[in-house]
C-alpha cells in the first residue's frame, strides 16, 4: 500500500468508497426521476442538462454527507475522495455507454456540480457539533478556607 493510504484515519477509505457508491446510486435514481418527468411531459427536453447538474449536486451532497457524518467530522479529507470516486464511477459508466466524452457535452458543468455538492456537505459537516470530542471536564468547586 502507498504511504498516503496507510496514513489515512482508520476507516476513512472505506467510508469514502461507500460514500462514492451511495452518490452514484442516488444519482442514478435521480436521473430516473428526471427521465420520468420528461417522458410524462411535465418538463421539456431543454431542462435536461440543468436537471442533470442538480442531480449531480444532490447526489454528491448525499455521498459526502454520509462520509462526513460517518467520520464524525474528524477529517474533511473524505469529501474530495468521495467526489473523486463518484466522478470516476460516473465517467467510467459514461465511457461504457458512449463512444466519446468531450467537454462540449457538459462534463465540466457536471464536475463542478459534484464539487459544489461536496463543498456544501463539508461546510454543513464542519458546523455540526462534534460528538464526544467536546466534552469538558467537570469543574471542581473551590471552597474558601476559613481558619
Amino acid at each position: 500500500m502507498s504511504k498516503v493510504v496507510m496514513s489515512l484515519p482508520k476507516g476513512m477509505l472505506k467510508d469514502s468508497v461507500i460514500g462514492g457508491v451511495l452518490a452514484l446510486v442516488s444519482y442514478t435514481a435521480l436521473q430516473l426521476v428526471c427521465a420520468l418527468l420528461i417522458d410524462k411531459g411535465v418538463l421539456g427536453m431543454e431542462r435536461l442538462y440543468p436537471m442533470v447538474c442538480v442531480a449531480a449536486f444532490l447526489a454528491s451532497f448525499l455521498g459526502c454527507g454520509y462520509s462526513v457524518l460517518k467520520g464524525k467530522g474528524t477529517s474533511m479529507l473524505t469529501v474530495p475522495v468521495v467526489v473523486a470516486v463518484f466522478m470516476t464511477l460516473t465517467l467510467a459508466a459514461a465511457l461504457l455507454t458512449a463512444e466519446t466524452i468531450s467537454i462540449d457535452n457538459g462534463v465540466t458543468g457536471l464536475g463542478l456540480s459534484m464539487a459544489a455538492g461536496g463543498l456544501l456537505a463539508a461546510l454543513v459537516g464542519h458546523n455540526l457539533p462534534r460528538g464526544g470530542r467536546s466534552r469538558s471536564k467537570p469543574r471542581r468547586r473551590r471552597y474558601s478556607q476559613r481558619g
